[in-house]
């Protein structure tokens, strides 16, 4: 069974700002180019959708070293 993050490891792959809003590293930002940008109202939009299986398909295999520092791949 494939494997999702977690918060903590959502966590580690971004930064938030002075509002709480949770922004990724840029090494993989181009995966939220077409998903809602983060506001006050909805800080963690990113972060959602980084907790998905669809985000955790896409860091296997584009940035296998990643996934692997968070446990996704061996």
């Amino acid at each position: 069974m494939k494997k999702k993050l977690n918060w903590q490891d959502v966590y580690k792959l971004g930064k938030t700002d002075n509002a709480k809003r949770w922004i990724p590293a840029p090494k993989i930002a181009p995966y939220f180019i077409s998903i809602r940008a983060p506001s006050r109202a909805w800080p963690w939009s990113y972060a959602k959708a980084a907790l998905t299986l669809k985000f955790a398909n896409w860091l296997r295999d584009t940035h296998p070293e990643l996934a692997r520092a968070h446990g996704l791949l061996p």
